[in-house]
């Protein structure tokens, strides 16, 4: 399974969490990173995956390889179910260009239409290494109904020693945010810390590129 390509140092033990949240960008700021994605011909995630490949290239000489959530609320009949309908895939990308991220994204969602467990259950289930590295994406303004901004909805999740790195990305109505947890070594806190900054960085360079409304 994917690990973070950076330096996280002794995970012989689960290390107590670090978490950090970001706002990466307002919703102006947004607007624009998905008119810079619609000219390249790429959507939103292509594109930020074309950002998290770079941001992984340039320190670690390494493609972004990374275990992605993909939705498998597929059957109608789950529509109006409650609760996360989701399995795991991995997410592989070894050039910077939205084009490759934009492949690279529709070879996880079909990697993720497969059932994983029968194919792993002979060679012991899932295998879980130190340091694994999941990413999530989430886009609130695709889902039938919203929350009131006044109501400050936050995410909620246990406190727990860990040995893995897990960055989601959060798009809704005021902007794109990112929330990491990694161990609290000073490895990983100075890998994950480096590497989260070049993904701002790049991704409102991307932004910034954007053609402007005249």
């Amino acid at each position: 399974m994917p690990v973070f390509p950076l330096p996280l140092g002794d995970l012989a033990h689960p290390a107590p969490e670090t978490v950090t949240t970001r706002e990466v960008l307002g919703a102006r700021a947004l607007a624009r990173l998905e008119a810079r994605a619609e000219a390249l011909g790429v959507r939103l995630l292509a594109l930020l995956v074309s950002v998290l490949t770079r941001a992984t290239l340039e320190p670690a000489g390494r493609p972004l390889r990374a275990v992605l959530p993909v939705h498998s609320r597929t059957d109608p009949r789950w529509r109006d179910a409650v609760g996360w309908f989701i399995t795991n895939s991995v997410l592989e990308c070894a050039d910077a260009d939205p084009r490759a991220g934009r492949a690279a994204v529709r070879e996880a969602l079909e990697l993720g239409s497969h059932a994983l467990e029968p194919i792993l259950r002979p060679h012991g289930g899932m295998p879980v290494p130190a340091g694994m590295f999941m990413l999530s994406y989430m886009d609130y303004r695709r889902l039938p109904v919203s929350l009131p901004a006044e109501l400050r909805a936050q995410h909620v999740s246990a406190s727990a020693p860990t040995t893995g790195v897990q960055v989601w990305f959060v798009v809704g109505a005021d902007g794109l945010h990112l929330r990491a947890r990694f161990p609290g070594t000073p490895a990983a806190r100075s890998s994950v810390e480096a590497w989260l900054t070049a993904v701002g960085e790049g991704l409102r360079a991307e932004a910034s590129a954007a053609p402007r409304e005249r």
